[in-house]
């Protein structure tokens, strides 16, 4: 009988010991299982190789994420209808990945400062307001350019194919397009290079009669410039049937390579998700508050030279006066 109290009295110190050390290691079990992240994506036309190469990089990097997926459709009206139906469950996020300056500016207005941003594919955030520098982001963001900026891109340009006279296209409802477009239009005008700057909405009514319009606007310039615009890129079939093959044309991103445009300096879309998805680590397994992340740019000298090969005015760059990796697509 003694031996069996005694058994139980070490059974029951033995149990005390093990709850105690459970109560005192519970944080610690919390904290090492609590992996699980909650992420709102917002993407303004789809889901694009950025936001998968941003989902794999996650899973990579070890982030558990449950990623809710928005698509504004390229519709404003319908991503500001979203954000005020859903904004006490969007404050409750861990992180939101924003696409796109449309979709980034948006979301801005609605002052949800108390979740981290990271945007992506943004191609001006400063010229649009979202930012003071590249290394001041607002508080609680930062992100990815996926562009250069206008005066590098031109500079990038006149060492394989100098030019006197240059047509900028731009879609006048969209704020990026438009600052990209004065940036430009400032910078050549400082080289003594002549501008001639181009409207075009693709996807209105009239596209056919601005189409024919805007033809006869390319036959004393050198080279065309396309701006980055999500309406282009949407409507990519419109490109050709306003550019000649023989005319130099020069995109700010690289999704334009293949729909006509002879070049493009640039990264790839996955670059700039796996980017973005290595500045969500910091701030979700670190703590580092997103604003004190500068936003991340490629140099002239990092860029690659796309090329399309099958447009005809590629014969005319002069590919020996460039020091950037050349690809050909």
């Amino acid at each position: 009988m003694k031996d069996n109290k005694n058994g139980l009295r070490v059974t029951s110190v033995i149990s005390r010991l093990i709850l105690l050390a459970l109560l005192i290691l519970a944080p610690t079990f919390a904290l090492a299982s609590d992996h699980h992240r909650s992420i709102l994506m917002i993407t303004w036309r789809g889901m694009t190789p950025a936001e998968h190469s941003f989902i794999r990089h996650l899973e990579k990097l070890g982030i558990d994420a449950e990623i809710e997926h928005f698509d504004a459709g390229r519709d404003q009206t319908r991503l500001a209808g979203f954000l005020r139906d859903r904004l006490d469950d969007i404050k409750s996020m861990d992180l939101i990945y924003l696409f796109g300056t449309t979709v980034t500016l948006t979301v801005q207005n609605f002052h949800i400062d108390n979740v981290p941003r990271v945007f992506n594919i943004v191609t001006d955030p400063v010229g649009v307001g979202l930012a003071p520098s590249l290394e001041r982001p607002p508080r609680g963001m930062t992100g990815t350019k996926h562009s250069l900026s206008p005066d590098v891109n031109l500079e990038l340009l006149f060492r394989v194919y100098p030019v006197k006279t240059i047509a900028v296209l731009f879609d006048p409802r969209e704020n990026n397009a438009v600052a990209e477009a004065d940036r430009l239009s400032s910078a050549a005008e400082k080289r003594g290079i002549s501008v001639k700057r181009l409207r075009f909405a693709p996807d209105a009514k009239e596209k056919e009669i601005q189409i024919a319009a805007l033809r006869p606007e390319l036959d004393d310039v050198d080279a065309i410039y396309v701006t980055s615009s999500s309406s282009f890129v949407a409507h990519s079939e419109a490109l050709p049937q306003i550019i000649p093959e023989d005319l130099v044309s020069m995109g700010s991103s690289s999704a334009y390579v293949g729909d006509g445009i002879t070049l493009v300096f640039g990264s790839e879309y996955e670059e700039r998700g796996q980017t973005a998805a290595e500045m969500a680590a910091k701030i979700l397994l670190e703590n580092v508050p997103a604003h004190t992340l500068p936003i991340d740019e490629i140099s002239a000298s990092e860029a690659t030279l796309y090329i399309n090969g099958n447009n005809k005015a590629a014969s005319k760059l002069k590919l020996d006066n460039t020091q950037n990796a050349v690809v050909y697509k």
